[in-house]
């Protein structure tokens, strides 16, 4: 099994490398050219392994491709193949997007990082904090900025607090943004706003706002001002029927058995009806659509000749807005607004520079920019909680390769 499974990625490699026509300089040439097939290699390892599926992984250096390579299975049932095109589930990855969604509106002077949530959302005026088993008045109101940068107290549902788990829960059954946002406002804090991090429900709030500030719905204010001037034309909420045949199986790994279970298929997926727009991570979407988003954000703003947001609007997204705050999911790194930062790379697990930036997806997809080396390296996989750590590896052998040393 194993060796057919080698066979069918020598073959889409070969077929990438010729669709793409990937061309280097002659001195890119010489030292990445093996590299190729290290980077493959490590992806093979884990498809073989059973850990994953299969996955598609893009490296830009300088502004050119220099690896594009989908490979393995959009969905093991029926051997399908991923390919070029394959559309995947990006949760969190979401999450950017509707970011720099916000700050356009941001730009156009309609609000203030410091604006308290309140002043557009009434029903977050009188908010409480759970302590201890009792909930108490909170003595300080969510600021529009926290919910960029996840100080605001509002949290997610798995917790490991039964009371609070089953408070947030209650508010994914929603028909839309408005009701989703009105469930939340009655939610109990983790803590005082803009006194600690954790990752929560806050861009699903910032989606909200974006329907209030434009007065337009989310996914239609995204494909009028991202999508299109972007050129992201597989990019949904909700994924077309004649698009399906496209689309990956999303799955869960066990680890005591050690097999891959289905989580959702491709054929028969909840993302063929879907109402409510998440903010935080209702996307699909492929991975040349989220080049297009990452160029725009490596160029300051810019995607060809759309100006999406200004030099100093993204400098002020990808910096460190949290501060002092301790940040809970790795060493050197911090966050700004809407993207994790690379603060101290001599503390970090990987190999980026200071000043990189990024954000990941519940099923495994990831993408970092790194502007001092003008590198953008994305990765998409379907595999829920547990992660692989294929990320990791292929990030730091990416860098050895590129002779990139921090």
């Amino acid at each position: 099994m194993k060796n057919k499974i080698k066979i069918l990625i020598l073959f889409q490699t070969l077929y990438f490398f010729i669709i793409f026509d990937i061309k280097l300089t002659a001195r890119e040439f010489d030292y990445f050219y093996d590299g190729k097939n290290l980077i493959t290699n490590q992806i093979i390892e884990y498809i073989d392994s059973g850990s994953i599926a299969g996955a598609q992984l893009v490296i830009i250096k300088s502004d050119s491709l220099i690896y594009n390579n989908a490979i393995g299975y959009a969905d093991i049932d029926s051997k399908k193949l991923l390919s070029d095109d394959s559309i995947f589930r990006i949760y969190s990855m979401t999450k950017p997007i509707v970011s720099v969604a916000l700050m356009m509106l941001w730009e156009k002077g309609l609000f203030n990082l410091d604006d308290y949530l309140h002043e557009y959302i009434p029903g977050f005026k009188d908010i409480k904090i759970y302590n201890e088993s009792t909930l108490i008045k909170s003595t300080k109101k969510i600021k529009i900025i926290d919910l960029l940068r996840h100080t605001s107290g509002l949290g997610y549902g798995w917790s490991g607090n039964k009371y609070l788990d089953s408070e947030y829960s209650k508010i994914w059954i929603s028909k839309n943004n408005e009701e989703f946002a009105l469930k939340a406002q009655s939610l109990p804090l983790f803590f005082e706003p803009g006194t600690s991090w954790r990752y929560g429900i806050n861009t699903d709030i910032c989606g909200y706002l974006i329907e209030i500030l434009s007065n337009q719905s989310l996914d239609l204010f995204l494909y009028e001002n991202i999508f299109k001037p972007m050129e992201m034309i597989d990019t949904h909420f909700q994924i077309p029927d004649f698009k399906i045949p496209r689309f990956t199986s999303n799955y869960k790994y066990d680890e005591k058995k050690e097999i891959l279970k289905l989580v959702d298929n491709y054929n028969k997926t909840e993302y063929s009806n879907k109402s409510f727009y998440s903010g935080g991570g209702g996307l699909v979407s492929t991975v040349n659509d989220y080049i297009n988003f990452s160029k725009m954000l490596l160029n300051n703003g810019s995607f060809g000749n759309h100006k999406i947001l200004e030099k100093s609007t993204i400098q002020l997204m990808t910096k460190n807005q949290i501060y002092d705050i301790d940040y809970p999911w790795g060493n050197g790194i911090k966050f700004g607004l809407g993207f994790s930062v690379v603060t101290d790379h001599r503390l970090s697990e990987n190999s980026d520079s200071n000043g990189s930036f990024g954000w990941s997806g519940a099923a495994g997809t990831r993408f970092i920019i790194d502007p001092k080396e003008e590198l953008i390296i994305i990765m998409m996989i379907q595999r829920m909680y547990p992660w692989p750590n294929l990320f990791e590896k292929l990030n730091n052998l990416i860098y050895s390769l590129l002779k990139i040393k921090n």
